[in-house]
């Protein structure tokens, strides 16, 4: 098998870019510098200054690390699972719920190399995370467009439906009713019973 004379400082997309010929082996340590540097993924750097077009980059990038890869535009967003994940998550992460089947949230990532943002979300939903690739700029407008559609639910209602809100407390123990089960379920006793 030859070898291409890649330094082994490249991660496996960049690499894997170089040995495309979609960029040089200085411009692939650059561009992996620049991120690290300005604290993002590479495929957004790469994306952002227009090194590799970001329809090309998902196809290598899910090719590479053997992601699904998925077109936003061909779907419906669905509040109700975006409101499972906190917005500062999503935008921290740069990850959008899609859908959720059974105990597995599909979460859209640019980076299938972004292991902690799946980690976190699955650690605050409670259930299982599996990544779905897409473009790094559709990505970005439709968590916009997302985080809109939620804001916007909220002002609907007016201030007459919040002046007629009830808010009170239940004086009777309604909250001792929980089963040793339930308790057992929650994802931070889960989490330190694995500790």
């Amino acid at each position: 098998m030859a070898t291409t004379g890649i330094k082994s400082s490249l991660s496996g997309l960049a690499r894997k870019l170089v040995s495309l010929n979609l960029l040089t082996e200085t411009d692939a340590e650059e561009a992996s510098a620049q991120a690290n540097k300005q604290k993002i993924s590479l495929v957004a750097y790469l994306v952002e200054n227009k090194l590799v077009d970001a329809a090309e980059l998902a196809i290598i990038a899910g090719q590479e690390f053997g992601v699904p890869i998925f077109d936003l535009s061909a779907m419906d967003i669905d509040q109700d699972v975006i409101k499972l994940v906190d917005e500062k998550l999503i935008r921290a992460h740069h990850a959008l719920p899609l859908f959720k089947r059974g105990n597995r949230l599909f979460v859209a990532v640019s980076d299938p190399t972004n292991l902690t943002a799946l980690d976190e979300i699955k650690f605050h939903v409670g259930v299982n995370t599996e990544p779905v690739l897409v473009q790094e700029d559709k990505l970005g407008h439709f968590i916009d467009q997302a985080m809109e559609a939620g804001d916007t639910s909220l002002t609907d209602f007016g201030d007459a439906d919040l002046e007629d809100l009830d808010i009170s407390a239940e004086e009777e123990g309604g909250g001792e009713d929980v089963s040793e089960a339930e308790i057992d379920d929650a994802p931070v006793v889960r989490f330190v019973n694995k500790i």
